[in-house]
């Protein structure tokens, strides 16, 4: 079975931690972090080993590290780095595992509640140790989520989190290859049922959708309902009769009505619509 595509994700930037870190000497055990972790070198060097590879860290240089991966971190000299911790995907629920993990403490429910390795994805391969095409820009977006994040008030660490989300589209666009970012779409239909509810008042179809979507019928209903658990017009369907449940129960608007505002293309086909799906047409549910 082929790997996802990155660009099939929901992906959601949070920040966890960012800060500028000044280290006398940095010496870090083995360990595993359980997000991302974005570093910035500012002045002085590091070594940087991950799975026996030793990388050298240097003023200038990005360095990303994903999770589940054992590194260490050691630097003889003062180092001055900036930190981003962030998750990108969302998390699977149960409790948060801490951002750091020595490798002895690594236990099972720590692995299963981390974030994905993005090598797991068939169309991203961010670096270990790079610059970026626009690394100057990086760098000083990288210093303004530090300053808003530091704040920590509503509306910086909203600006944070705008900007954390400029330099992950960067990445994104870097090393995500150009005919995955110009010429696939997303598979994630997750938009869909916002975009029927907007619309239950109107004739829309299957096709629509599909176009919508920029896929076939098929392969859009096939999508769907991979995602969903049920076919886009039995969706559809199941939108309509609850929003006309709610219809009938809290207001006087006549059958007819509620029919219209619905889709529905008459009084006779919402009456056997709902009948079939409540076991009572819409008329007792009223006089109810």
């Amino acid at each position: 079975m082929a790997a996802e595509s990155i660009l099939n994700q929901d992906v959601i930037p949070h920040i966890r931690y960012a800060d500028q870190l000044y280290f006398k000497q940095w010496n870090t055990h083995a360990r595993i972090i359980t997000d991302y972790l974005l570093l910035y070198v500012q002045e002085g060097s590091a070594e940087l080993t991950i799975d026996a590879n030793t990388h050298i860290l240097k003023p200038g240089y990005f360095s990303f590290i994903q999770p589940g991966i054992l590194h260490q971190l050691e630097s003889e000299s003062p180092l001055t780095v900036l930190a981003l911790h962030f998750g990108l995907l969302p998390s699977g629920g149960g409790e948060r595992p801490p951002m750091i993990v020595p490798v002895e403490l690594v236990t099972p429910p720590v692995m299963t509640n981390m974030q994905p390795n993005l090598t797991t994805f068939a169309d991203i391969a961010v670096p270990v140790v790079f610059k970026s095409t626009r690394n100057e820009w990086m760098a000083d977006v990288f210093q303004q989520i530090i300053e808003h994040w530091n704040r920590k008030n509503v509306l910086d660490l909203l600006q944070a989190h705008v900007h954390a989300a400029e330099i992950i589209l960067e990445l994104f666009k870097e090393y995500t290859p150009v005919d995955s970012s110009e010429h696939k779409s997303s598979s994630s239909l997750h938009w869909v049922p916002a975009y029927m509810q907007y619309r239950l008042s109107e004739p829309l179809s299957v096709e629509e959708m599909a176009r919508k979507a920029l896929m076939s019928r098929s392969y859009f209903s096939l999508i769907f309902r991979n995602q969903f658990g049920v076919a886009p017009h039995q969706y559809l369907l199941k939108l309509r009769l609850n929003y006309a449940t709610d219809l009938l129960r809290g207001t006087s608007m006549s059958l007819q009505s509620i029919a219209d505002s619905c889709g529905f293309s008459s009084v006779h086909h919402f009456s056997k619509m709902y009948k079939l799906r409540f076991g009572c047409p819409p008329s007792q549910l009223r006089r109810e």
